[in-house]
C-alpha cells in the first residue's frame, strides 16, 4: 500500500489535507455545494452522450468516448501499481474529527478494497463493486473530460467549467483522496484529450484526401502513362 508515499508528496508540495477538511467541515453551505457536484459524475456523462450528438457535434462526442474509455483503462492500471485506501485511512481520522462530512464513497473503498486484496471478493462485478481506484483520481480526470466536452456548446461553456471545478474542489473531501491523486487524475485527462485529438486529425486527414475528387484529362486515357498537360495547353483546349 502506497499512502505514505502519497501523503508524503501532498506534503511536499506544502498542502494540507486536515486542514482542508476542516475549512470544509466548518462551512454547511460549502459542503451543499460540494455534494452535489461531486455525485453529478454519471449525470453528466449521460447528459454528454445524448446531447452532443443532438447538437452536432459528432466529431466532439466520438472523442469524448474515446477519451473516457482510454483514460479508465489508464486509471486502472496505474492503480493497480499504486495501491491506497485513501487519505483519511492514511491520516488516521475519524468520524468524529468531520462530523457534517459523510465521504461516503471513501467508506465504500475502505470496506471493497480489502476484500478485494485479501482474495474474499473474486468476481468484479461493475454493478454491485464499490469503487476501487485512488491513484489517480477518476473523479478528477472526468471533471476535466466533462469540461472539455461542454466547452464547444456556447450556452454550457461557462456553467460546465464552474461545475466541474467545483467537482475537482470536491473530489479530496467526498472521495478521501490525496491531492496527488487529483492532479495525476488533471494531467492524464489533458494528455488523453490532446493524444486524442491528434489522432482525430490524423483520421480526418486521412477521410478527406480519400473523398477528393481526381482529375483526369480525357486524352491522357489514350496512352499507358498519362500526361499532365501544361497550363499554356490546358487554356488552349476547347471545353
Amino acid at each position: 500500500m502506497q499512502e505514505a508515499g502519497l501523503l508524503a508528496f501532498d506534503r511536499a508540495l506544502g498542502l494540507n489535507f486536515r486542514a482542508y477538511l476542516s475549512f470544509v467541515n466548518d462551512r454547511p453551505g460549502l459542503i451543499r455545494a460540494l455534494a452535489p457536484a461531486y455525485n453529478s459524475i454519471f449525470v453528466q456523462l449521460t447528459l454528454l452522450v445524448v446531447l452532443l450528438p443532438l447538437c452536432g457535434f459528432y466529431r466532439r462526442a466520438a472523442e469524448f468516448v474515446l477519451c473516457f474509455a482510454l483514460t479508465l483503462i489508464v486509471t486502472t492500471v496505474i492503480s493497480t501499481l499504486v495501491p491506497a485506501t485513501g487519505v483519511y485511512h492514511a491520516l488516521g481520522l475519524l468520524p468524529a474529527d468531520h462530523p457534517n462530512i459523510e465521504p461516503s464513497v471513501y467508506y465504500d473503498t475502505l470496506r471493497e478494497l480489502p476484500l478485494v486484496r485479501d482474495g474474499t471478493t473474486r468476481v468484479l462485478d461493475a454493478f454491485s463493486l464499490g469503487p476501487l481506484l485512488t491513484f489517480p483520481s477518476f473523479h478528477a480526470i472526468t471533471a476535466v473530460l466533462y469540461a472539455w466536452a461542454l466547452w464547444p456548446i456556447p450556452w454550457l461553456r461557462v456553467a460546465g467549467t464552474l461545475w466541474n471545478a467545483v467537482v475537482l474542489a470536491a473530489t479530496p473531501i467526498g472521495g478521501g483522496h490525496f491531492f496527488v491523486d487529483v492532479i495525476a487524475g488533471v494531467g492524464i485527462a489533458f494528455a488523453t484529450i490532446y493524444a486524442t485529438h491528434r489522432l482525430g486529425n490524423y483520421l480526418s486527414r486521412g477521410q478527406s484526401q480519400k473523398q477528393q475528387p481526381v482529375l483526369v484529362p480525357s486524352h491522357a486515357c489514350r496512352g499507358r502513362h498519362p500526361v499532365r498537360p501544361s497550363a499554356q495547353q490546358a487554356v488552349r483546349q476547347p471545353a
